[in-house]
């Protein structure tokens, strides 16, 4: 059997602790996530703050629309935060994107960054989704987190 890529996505500390208690259902991008990563395992990188793989999540689907049609769309038009979507898109953004998640875990131990670099240097993390590819060096030990 072919071995899978996996996929490394880029999200602020901020977010990815909202992702975790689950009172974030969706990731907002400007960019969409292709069909071929729809329903796989992504690993969250944790930017802007603990500089690690912190945990995974799948994407159920991804919604396109304005700016308002997605805070529609996810309910985020009735939230408090609303201002931080609109903010991050601007508000009459014409191609938005929610990615609307499942199976979200944290991982009970975080790989750091700092970690991966003593197997790979060069190693660098995604701006926005990175993959993984069975021949590279940290393969194998991001594979086997828990």
């Amino acid at each position: 059997m072919k071995e899978e890529k996996i996929r490394i996505m880029s999200i602020i500390s901020y977010y990815a602790n909202q992702i975790f208690k689950e009172t974030k259902k969706y990731e907002f991008r400007k960019s969409p996530l292709k069909e071929s990563d729809l329903n796989k395992k992504i690993y969250i990188y944790s930017a802007k703050g603990e500089k690690a793989i912190i945990g995974y999540l799948k994407v159920k689907k991804v919604l396109l629309g304005t700016t308002e049609e997605i805070l529609k769309k996810t309910g985020y038009d009735k939230r408090n935060d609303k201002q931080e979507i609109i903010d991050y898109f601007g508000k009459n953004n014409k191609k938005c994107y929610a990615l609307e998640l499942y199976e979200v875990t944290r991982l009970k131990e975080k790989i750091p960054l700092q970690e991966l670099r003593k197997i790979d240097p060069n190693i660098k993390m995604p701006q926005y989704l990175k993959y993984i590819y069975p021949n590279h060096p940290v393969y194998n030990r991001i594979k086997k987190s828990k």
